[in-house]
């Protein structure tokens, strides 16, 4: 029999190649193999096929391990553009062309379908199928082939479920849509996906977890299939296959992953327009190696040249390439005689590599310079980036030691450094000593360094949708415009338009606009039950308990992550400039804090409502304050139409008579007024209603709850109704549903 859970076992998709890391290639080939072909590779693009056997000049350099337990550093960095020999894999000389439906496996039990049809969008008539057109199926070897099949055909394609569960005596298919069709063509085609109990588990029967797992650079399913239950992987599933960078075709290496939860996401800077889009830089690299200095020379060339180099944010992580370098460092003529063979006469010529890479970029290395110490260096870079100042740090380094030959490991000369790019020499020298700064810096090096064997290396991601690429060693100016241009094609399929307040638009930027939240209304298209669709079991807690006892104590916490809240804070910035300052507005359930934008709040009426007396006096931004439990007692103590907007964030789950509620906040909100509702997936789960207590991470199903709940509270009283995902890349879900007073 299936074995079946009543909660999760645990969370799906997100180890090595499973749910979280399905191939999203524009083209089935193999991996050349990131650690061979170096870090000079651009990630991110559709990969091209690479001889078995080639000469590449490596623009990338090693690093020493500090973990190897040898006294005998495992890497040099070199000091020369030389060629070296990589071996990779031969990857398949067909391009498949643009896909779409990216490579995957389905979560479900088995797919029935039949072969995909085309019609012509205006007379519907039948065409012939587009050339090169078809669904691809790819076995474990990486062998590719279409699916040629009679017309009249039923097919059954076997799911990830069916693989596990049999133990790998069933394979599921790898497979993806190519589907180049003309203008004016449409394609279809039926499909009947089958699935197990949603709470059956995804479990192999014993002895076979090995079998039942796929392995290999394609294997698409690997351990973090097992022991999930159904719904938890359609989940993830459906969160992957209906996620941006799945739409624009973009693959992510399980590092690019890695670096990215590992480097979050800042907020939105003020100072920009709505509809800019913000690059995020993350450098991971030693300020003394000249094929970052070069490098970084370049994207800000790129940067200027695509009106970026204000729209742009780049931060620097600490990669040492020795940090056993003594104090006294040691002279670059003689380090590179003994580690080269490069005499000074050379390395000091017209010729040299690193001379005319450095004249190409516009600057002049200066070949006096020494191998230096670089910890305290990066103490200081940490320090700039508390007053937004890291980039300049880094610019005066580099200037000083890579044109002046200064010592960057002296405190005097790190301290000028931080008065050229407008900081304090006498704080910066206090910086540099602080040990609680050293340790942060020593963390954050064996942290990056466990996860890079190269630099530079470099993380370019577009700051709203979180997508982007990884770009290693020197690049031209010429390949960062190309990197930086594929990065912002992730900014187009991000943003959504929803209705506002007295009849304007208001246009969310961070909104994903094809996630099951967002798309919930349209999915349903018009769909609105009669009658009220909920009884008073659905209302019901396991701890029925008057709610201010459990907040007789205050808690001045936050429930979610600082990036999310961010997100937060940017909606009500979208929603709230759309009036005139000295607008109204009315936060239900509210705490110390309400998350609204402060520079938009002057002159503007703040009513606080909320259980606990101490967390409202602590909420700094508001003008009145109102303690309520309206669970126990629902009306309200303003007037009629008092507010532009009302806001609640992170409460509905708790409240047992939502048509009541609802109907109250239409009573004080203004005609033509917004009510904007924040949810995510944290509960205290005692104290959460039935309806969302049962599935705490169904986004999709709460937002239709929340709809039900204005549809009703009162019936015909609200319009215009609109949901919006507006969650970070890393980070807790933040769903929005937003209403207009009729």
């Amino acid at each position: 029999s299936m074995r079946t859970h009543s909660t999760p076992v645990k969370s799906a998709g997100h180890a090595g190649d499973g749910l979280a890391s399905m191939r999203t290639h524009s083209t089935p080939v193999k991996s050349a193999g990131h650690s061979t072909e170096g870090v000079a590779a651009l990630r991110g693009h559709s990969p091209s096929s690479v001889s078995s056997s080639q000469t590449v000049r490596a623009h990338a350099t090693q690093t020493m391990s500090t973990t190897s337990g040898s006294s005998e550093p495992m890497f040099f960095d070199p000091s020369i553009d030389q060629p070296v020999q990589v071996e990779t894999e031969a990857a398949p000389k067909e391009d498949a062309g643009e896909y779409w439906l990216p490579w995957h496996i389905d979560s479900n039990f088995v797919t029935v379908l039949h072969k995909e049809m085309y019609a012509d969008e205006k007379t519907t008539e039948f065409v012939p199928e587009p050339e090169g057109a078809g669904l691809l199926i790819m076995n474990a070897d990486g062998d590719v082939t279409k699916l040629r099949t009679r017309d009249d055909a039923v097919i059954l394609q076997m799911g990830a479920f069916a693989q596990i569960y049999a133990g790998g005596y069933v394979n599921a298919a790898r497979h993806a849509v190519v589907s180049p069709r003309p203008p004016g063509v449409a394609r279809f085609n039926f499909c009947n996906f089958w699935y197990v109990p949603w709470e059956t588990a995804c479990t192999a029967p014993a002895g076979t977890e090995h079998a039942a797992v796929s392995t290999g650079w394609n294997a698409m399913m690997d351990e973090s299939y097992l022991n999930i239950t159904q719904k938890q992987g359609f989940a993830a599933f459906r969160e992957f296959m209906t996620a941006p960078e799945a739409r624009v075709q973009f693959a992510d290496s399980v590092q690019f992953k890695e670096l990215a939860e590992l480097f979050p996401l800042p907020g939105k800077r003020l100072n920009l327009a709505s509809n800019s889009s913000e690059i995020v830089v993350d450098v991971l690299t030693d300020v003394r190696c000249p094929f970052s200095f070069v490098s970084q020379l370049n994207l800000d060339a790129a940067l200027k040249n695509l009106g970026l180099d204000q729209n742009v944010t780049i931060r620097y992580h600490p990669v040492f390439l020795n940090p056993n370098v003594p104090k006294e460092g040691e002279n670059l003529d003689d380090y590179l005689l003994r580690e080269y063979g490069y005499t000074k006469e050379y390395a000091h010529s017209e010729s040299y590599p690193l001379r005319v890479m450095g004249l190409e970029a516009g600057v002049e290395l200066n070949p006096s310079r020494r191998v230096v110490n670089t910890f305290d260096a990066f103490v200081l870079i940490e320090a700039a980036s508390e007053a937004g100042r890291q980039h300049e740090v880094v610019k005066a380094l580099s200037q000083r030691y890579f044109e002046g030959a200064e010592d960057i490991s002296d405190v005097a000369v790190l301290c000028a450094a931080a008065e050229d790019a407008g900081l304090s020499g006498q704080d910066a020298k206090g910086w540099i000593s602080d040990p609680a700064r050293r340790a942060r810096v020593l963390a954050e090096f064996q942290t990056v360094s466990s996860r890079i064997g190269e630099v530079p290396h470099f993380l370019v991601r577009e700051r709203i949708s979180g997508n982007g690429v990884e770009v290693g060693g020197k690049k031209s100016v010429e390949e960062w415009e190309s990197a930086l241009e594929s990065v912002l094609e992730k900014s187009s399929v991000i943003g959504k338009t929803i209705p506002g307040p007295y009849g304007q638009d208001v246009r969310l930027s961070e909104c994903v606009p094809y996630s099951p939240i967002s798309m919930a209304l349209s999915a349903q298209h018009g769909f609105e039950p009669g009658s009220w669709p909920f009884d008073a079991s659905d209302f019901s807690r396991n701890d029925e308990s008057p709610d201010d006892y459990m907040y007789t104590e205050p808690r001045l916490v936050n429930h979610l992550d600082d990036t999310s809240l961010a997100r937060l804070t940017e909606a009500y910035r979208s929603v709230f400039s759309m009036v005139p300052q000295g607008f109204s507005v009315l936060d239900m359930c509210s705490s110390w804090n309400s998350h609204y934008p402060q520079e938009l709040l002057e002159g503007a009426r703040v009513a606080v409502h909320g259980l606990n007396q101490r967390e409202l006096w602590a909420n700094g931004q508001a003008t009145e304050r109102h303690v309520q439990d309206v669970n126990a007692d629902a009306k309200l103590p303003w007037e009629d139409n008092s507010f532009d907007f009302v806001t609640m964030a992170l409460s509905i789950q708790y409240m047992t008579d939502p048509r009541a509620i609802f109907s109250e906040m239409h009573r004080v909100l203004k005609p033509g007024g917004m009510v904007v509702i924040a949810h995510s997936h944290r509960v205290f789960i005692d104290k959460a209603v039935k309806a969302f207590a049962q599935e705490t991470y169904d986004g999709e199903g709460h937002t239709h709850t929340i709809c039900r709940y204005f549809q009703h509270g009162p019936q015909g009283g609200w319009e215009k109704l609109s949901t919006a995902d507006v969650s970070p890349r890393h980070g807790d879900p933040m769903w929005l549903v937003t209403a207009v007073k009729a």
